[in-house]
């Protein structure tokens, strides 16, 4: 079986310069602002909403270039990470060329375990041979839809996802621990050198 067998669209993102309004392109009265969801905000399966960048638009970009519920968003430069799109505040950023969307999974698969599938070494593999002998380690759409995915029953399937959303979440509050106890030794040493 094929992620083409999985998903009904693999779609890659807008080409953002024809959208974004720089100085001297497109008419300024029709100034939109948006978000946009940038490569670098994708982080092993997490989106860093700090990182999105925030652009205006001078032209409408079409509904299939935004973010909806369920779909699955991959990199298509190294490292190739993906993220779901599974929260509201997730909803509704355009999704640029430098990255794809997978949408429409079957509801015998699930957007985590696609996920799964992409950041495992399988997947990798078949892609780096997908690769060999190219300069550049950008994929595409069609290189991703012709991933062979391996053949699970559905209690395997339902495992496998729900391990890795754990997963995730796990990652998740450690980053948000990392956080705060860095911020709590900082306000540490900054009381410190007020006394």
């Amino acid at each position: 079986m094929k992620i083409r067998d999985i998903a009904d669209e693999i779609i890659t993102g807008v080409l953002t310069r024809r959208v974004v309004w720089e100085e001297g392109n497109g008419d300024p009265s029709l100034l939109k602002s948006e978000k946009i969801l940038v490569p670098k905000a994708i982080n092993d399966g997490l989106i860093d909403h700090s990182l999105l960048q925030e652009v205006k638009l001078y032209k409408e970009v079409k509904d299939k270039f935004y973010t909806k519920k369920g779909d699955v968003i991959m990199k298509l430069s190294t490292p190739y990470d993906s993220c779901v799109i599974e929260k509201e505040e997730d909803e509704g950023l355009i999704v640029p060329s430098f990255s794809l969307i997978i949408r429409k999974i079957n509801p015998k698969y699930n957007p985590y375990f696609v996920m799964a599938f992409l950041s495992s070494k399988c997947a990798w593999a078949q892609i780096k041979n997908s690769r060999e002998g190219r300069v550049l380690s950008i994929i595409n759409n069609v290189s991703v839809a012709e991933l062979d995915v391996p053949d699970f029953n559905d209690e395997e399937i339902k495992e496998i996802s729900n391990r890795y959303k754990r997963f995730l979440n796990f990652k998740r509050l450690s980053a948000e621990i990392i956080s705060l106890e860095k911020e709590r030794n900082d306000s540490l040493f900054l009381k410190n050198e007020e006394d």
